[in-house]
């Protein structure tokens, strides 16, 4: 029997494993029965995003984003779903059968073709350096072995794009897809490869799929020294990091991450040795390429061209990275050398060495601004002293902490032989930190006050008299085996909360249809107005079982005596005495 989307999307939902998945793109800890990260979809300092590997879910209750594992790949690789689809499956180990119809989505997928385009260009470059002598001379010639070659797949662009237009054909990929991508170019009815005659350096993305290229010139030839993909469904200069995909785990690891400006300063530094280095792609270092990096580095050294157009960029990737409050070194080369030559007159060691001397932010600032001015700080007045703090200030500004921001100011009058200032620290807060506010409903405090109930950071709006009915309905949830039978004989109508009274409701439905709860399946039930309050929820487990049935009739009684109390007030005259002793048996009843 043929295999439907929606056969398919269950297989994938079933078998991806969230935790694993989003723990790629962003270091995970583990806490409690969940994972905590720090969210990529907005600018988070301290871990907000939960992932929910038994429902199969991710949330960040500041910003709001939230889904399941395709919906995670889909907005941080941002494609489209069919191909986010596809990654998810391929990480999943599952396939997704050949000719599978997707329908409308598939329509709306605007990246599938760019994507195979994209990879027929890799194949036909790669294939055409082994097949170009020169250009392999060329590359020993730069001190680059085959095997550092052969693991940044890196090519050469062929003359004619003959070759790429058969195989487009013969995989029935339109050429509008390359145009698209921007591996070929059209004028005047003719097809040109954009790349023609240069060296191939492909950029990958986390997931390793190659997304777009570098193209360098090779020796002899007039041009651009690079030309870069301009930006396509799948590349954004300003968010992908050339070599990301190798050193993410080198610098999960380590902490540290090293910048440079080049690709072939990657490529050196990798053959080297130094595994943890990214570069940029023809672009200055931006918020978003600091924010991707500094969920994994708490350190960064930038590693650029020694002469002034390389301090000059050093300079400009300051702040992005201030921003993101890591701490910053700078490796200092001699004024006519880069990484890539620097790397290929000296040994390992070396390079550590020059990184152990590295600059910190004050010395960087102190030495800039005796640069700017000729001068040193013997020969420095009291007026260019001060001129000097305040430039430092207005760079250190963009650190959001207070202390930092002080204490390298206080080593930079230190270094200037300045006496230290007087300082009083002031609270600082983040634009957009307003602290937390009640939404309409209800207060926020039983979320403080009922550890456990709730994620951290969660901002359900929930009365304090309905904390005893969320807690039935996390007990429902967590251990519905030994809870259901006990559940099966409650009255929905206790419940004062319409979503715990509609979550309760969906969740005893599963149970008589399937015998079972899954979580994942009983969130794909679950309307989407319910979505953000069941998110919320925090799923327990390793309770032992008296502890469970403690807690079950405890809130049971509770949250039926409430609404006994409340029957109380429409109840007909001749029922009072029942309900006045049923509430009475509740307040006396022990489990």
């Amino acid at each position: 029997m043929a295999s439907t989307l929606q056969d398919v999307l269950l297989r994938v939902k079933e078998g991806a494993d969230i935790v694993q998945i989003v723990g790629q793109y962003v270091p995970l800890k583990r806490a409690g029965s969940k994972y905590l990260g720090v969210c990529p979809f907005h600018n988070d300092r301290h871990p907000s995003m939960n992932v929910n590997p038994r429902m199969g879910i991710y949330k960040c209750f500041a910003c709001g984003a939230g889904g399941d594992a395709i919906k995670f790949v889909q907005e941080f690789e941002r494609v489209g779903f069919v191909e986010a689809l596809r990654l998810v499956a391929a990480k999943a180990g599952i396939a997704i059968p050949e000719g599978l119809a997707f329908g409308d989505k598939e329509g709306s997928d605007k990246t599938a073709a760019v994507v195979q385009a994209n990879q027929i260009a890799l194949q036909v470059y790669v294939e055409s350096l082994d097949k170009n002598p020169a250009m392999t001379e060329y590359l020993k010639e730069r001190g680059l072995n085959r095997e550092t070659v052969k693991h940044f797949q890196i090519g050469y662009a062929p003359e004619s794009p003959d070759v790429i237009l058969q195989r487009a054909q013969a995989k029935q990929v339109p050429t509008a897809a390359f145009v698209e991508a921007g591996i070929l170019g059209e004028s005047g009815g003719r097809v040109f490869d954009r790349f023609a005659g240069r060296l191939m350096f492909p950029i990958f993305n986390l997931s390793g799929r190659v997304i777009a290229f570098g193209g360098r010139i090779p020796p002899g030839k007039d041009g651009p020294k690079y030309i870069n993909s301009p930006e396509s469904p799948l590349y954004q200069k300003s968010r992908v990091l050339y070599g990301f995909n190798f050193a993410r785990q080198a610098i999960d690891h380590s902490g540290e991450a090293v910048i440079v400006e080049g690709y072939m300063d990657l490529v050196s530094l990798w053959q080297a040795g130094v595994h943890n280095a990214v570069a940029v792609c023809g672009t200055a270092l931006t918020q978003e390429h600091a924010k991707t990096l500094t969920r994994f580095a708490r350190k960064v050294y930038l590693f650029f061209d020694g002469d002034v157009a390389g301090r000059n960029a050093v300079r400009r990737s300051l702040e992005p990275l201030l921003t993101q409050g890591v701490e910053i070194r700078v490796p200092v080369l001699p004024e006519s050398e880069d990484p890539d030559s620097y790397m290929r007159k000296n040994s390992l060691e070396t390079l550590q060495a020059l990184f152990a001397s590295a600059e910190d932010l004050p010395d960087f600032l102190m030495k800039g601004g005796m640069r700017s001015r000729g001068k040193t700080v013997e020969t420095l007045s009291p007026e260019e002293k001060d001129a000097m703090l305040k430039e430092a200030s207005e760079v250190l500004k963009h650190n959001p902490s207070v202390e930092v921001r002080e204490e390298h100011l206080q080593n930079l009058r230190k270094r200037l032989g300045l006496r230290p200032a007087v300082t009083r620290a002031q609270p600082f807060r983040s634009v957009g930190n307003a602290g937390p506010s009640s939404g309409p409903g209800g207060s926020l405090a039983p979320t403080a006050r009922v550890p456990g109930l709730f994620l951290p950071g969660a901002t359900l709006s929930v009365r304090s008299e309905a904390v005893r009915e969320w807690q039935l309905l996390q007990l429902l949830l967590s251990y519905p085996d030994l809870v259901r039978s006990a559940a099966e004989k409650m009255d929905l109508g206790w419940f004062s909360d319409e979503r715990v009274r509609d979550l309760f409701d969906h969740a005893l439905a599963l149970l008589a249809e399937k015998g079972e709860l899954s979580l994942r399946e009983f969130r794909e039930r679950v309307p989407d107005s319910l979505q953000e309050a069941l998110a919320s929820l925090e799923i327990a487990e390793g309770d032992p079982p008296d502890r469970i049935a403690r807690l079950l009739a405890d809130c049971a009684a509770a949250v039926e005596s409430r609404y006994l109390r409340e029957s109380l007030g429409t109840a007909a005259p001749e029922q009072h005495a029942g309900i006045k002793k049923r509430i009475q048996e509740l307040n006396t009843k022990k489990p």
